[in-house]
């Protein structure tokens, strides 16, 4: 239990939050990663079970991440598991419609705070000789989506990233996953929904997972993926593994 140190960034709301519940419950020790203090502060109050430290952080941000990682180690240790879920979707629309600088400031986030994230927490991982990465991918990696060039291209991103990542430390004790969670009634993906009409928009209610699901896929890729999660990308879409995770079957994923 001593070495069970998570970091979950994007954790005050959605899948971020579900998946800190759910490896607190798990006996884990999380540290919360957000911007928004209030809102995450709450979040970590209302969880209730084990131990867990909200950290107000922006990905963005180098020196917030590290300085977020830092007090997290202080408190509880060496973080032995990262599950990088914080990003943004806007700029939603057209590429010659966007803003500029906008679109820029999403691949910051969404790359650049999982390149922050991995950067602070791998030192104390190679020093250990253990350690695993999950970083939340989408399937715009692999699908170019009307409307959304910004968040595909981070995506894609991502998913090259922690593939170098796997080829990089894979062999020196740290195990690493992208994980495409599937659709997910997300504040952030209901919001751009409702901004563009394309391919997402148009999708039912009924087809959206809700957060803890994916979440459990998460938390067992952390918690009891070792030796079983052989493939760098991680799917829900995937039934070898929610046969594993033991998520009951439906309709449409």
């Amino acid at each position: 239990m001593a070495d069970k140190v998570a970091l979950v960034t994007g954790a005050s709301k959605g899948i971020g939050l579900e998946t800190a519940r759910q490896l607190a419950e798990r006996g884990w020790k999380v540290g919360m990663a957000a911007r928004g203090e209030e809102t995450l502060r709450s979040a970590a109050a209302g969880i209730g079970t084990g131990e867990v430290l909200p950290l107000v952080c922006d990905v963005s941000d180098g020196a917030s991440v590290a300085a977020a990682v830092a007090e997290l180690s202080a408190r509880f240790g060496p973080v032995t598991a990262l599950v990088s879920n914080a990003g943004v979707i806007d700029p939603v629309g057209r590429f010659d419609e966007t803003d500029a600088d906008a679109w820029m400031r999403l691949q910051q986030i969404n790359i650049g705070g999982v390149m922050a994230a991995a950067r602070a927490v791998i030192p104390g991982m190679l020093a250990a000789g253990k350690g695993v990465i999950v970083n939340l991918s989408s399937g715009a990696a692999h699908t170019a989506i009307d409307g959304w060039s910004a968040y595909c291209t981070s995506k894609a991103a991502v998913n090259m990233f922690t593939r170098c990542l796997a080829v990089e430390y894979g062999e020196r004790g740290i195990r690493v996953h992208d994980f495409i969670p599937g659709v997910v009634g997300t504040d952030m993906l209901n919001g751009a929904q409702a901004q563009f009409d394309n391919v997402i928009s148009r999708l039912e209610e009924s087809t959206k997972l809700t957060p803890d699901i994916p979440a459990r896929c998460l938390v067992w890729l952390v918690d009891e993926g070792e030796g079983r999660a052989t493939e760098v990308e991680q799917s829900i879409r995937d039934k070898a593994l929610r046969d594993m995770v033991g998520l009951e079957e439906r309709d449409q994923w």
